[in-house]
């Protein structure tokens, strides 16, 4: 668990890099950062879930399950223009 939660940190802190840096466009950039952030805070939910600290583990997973939805929101509406 803990080398996922290590991998996708480091995909979102690189992709936070290339925008910052413009190496690669910001709507190409961002939402793969927001996936990666999103998992983070989902394996973190489950990480607390296993040390029974269930309250955390919730507001863990409701951000994470937030952010995906987000994400999912604006990839959609700049494809189909919503």
């Amino acid at each position: 668990m803990k080398n996922l939660k290590l991998f996708f940190s480091a995909l979102t802190v690189a992709f936070g890099i290339l925008v910052l840096t413009k190496a690669l466009r910001a709507d190409i950039s961002m939402p793969l950062m927001f996936v990666g952030l999103s998992v983070t805070m989902l394996i973190t939910a489950k990480e607390y879930k296993d040390k029974q600290q269930k309250n955390t583990a919730v507001c863990f997973l409701i951000l994470g399950l937030f952010l995906l939805v987000v994400t999912a929101y604006n990839v959609a509406s700049l494809i189909w223009n919503i």
